[in-house]
């Protein structure tokens, strides 16, 4: 029995060594490489079982479990597409979900009467309105092919959905730093709503920059 533990504690250790080399290898979203690793652990553990319950050793069942699954690398590139798409619908659904929140606090101190102007003044006065107008083209793209409507639609590759995810934080960065500088250039005086829109839109630089550095990362650096 003690044998037994032993080579237990061997067979768990050489499987833990497998799935921590394959953990450094995944790059995305981390829930998802959570559960691409322990549906993994799963698997391995009923190919180790069923091998064991056809008479193999441990040591061997463990050994010929890992080669059927693969080198930790192979088995990152396969899992590679599936987490820069889960990646860039993550990313870039934050983007839908927070812009229109940090418009609409820059439009009402920009511009607190939008309806009563025309389009032009409009523009004048919020100069990023075509940066969003690109940035929601660019998202509303990248979802619908990287998505259910892949279907229909011709699917993203990885690369060109990383790239559009830099090409809308990009955006993104821009628009923020150009309503900020717009503010102050202004003579609107400094009150509880440019607080929030201030501190909104910084925050949204930190993380425009940090998606770009993400995103190129990425796209240049396979699975090692």
């Amino acid at each position: 029995m003690a044998n037994d533990r032993l080579t237990t504690r061997a067979g768990e250790a050489r499987l833990d060594a497998y799935l921590d080399d394959l953990a450094a290898r995944l790059r995305g979203p981390r829930r998802r490489r959570e559960q691409i690793l322990d549906e993994l652990r799963d698997g391995l553990h009923h190919a180790v079982t069923d091998r064991t319950a056809a008479g193999l050793p441990q040591g061997d069942a463990v050994d010929a479990a890992i080669a059927q699954f693969g080198t930790p690398q192979a088995v990152a590139e396969a899992f590679a597409g599936e987490l820069v798409t889960a990646y860039v619908r993550r990313t870039i659904a934050w983007y839908i979900a927070t812009g229109p929140l940090v418009g609409i606090w820059w439009l009402l101190l920009l511009q607190p009467h939008p309806w009563r102007t025309g389009l032009v003044a409009l523009l004048a006065a919020i100069p990023v309105i075509p940066l969003i107008i690109i940035a929601i083209a660019t998202a509303a793209g990248t979802l619908a092919t990287t998505g259910r409507l892949m279907r229909w639609l011709p699917e993203a590759s990885p690369q060109h959905a990383l790239a559009a995810t830099t090409t809308i934080a990009a955006l993104a960065l821009a628009g923020d730093l150009t309503v900020i500088a717009s503010y102050l250039r202004s003579d609107i005086p400094a009150h509880l709503l440019a607080t929030f829109a201030l501190a909104a839109s910084l925050t949204r630089i930190a993380c425009s920059l940090v998606t770009m550095r993400h995103a190129t990362a990425m796209r240049t650096s396979p699975p090692s």
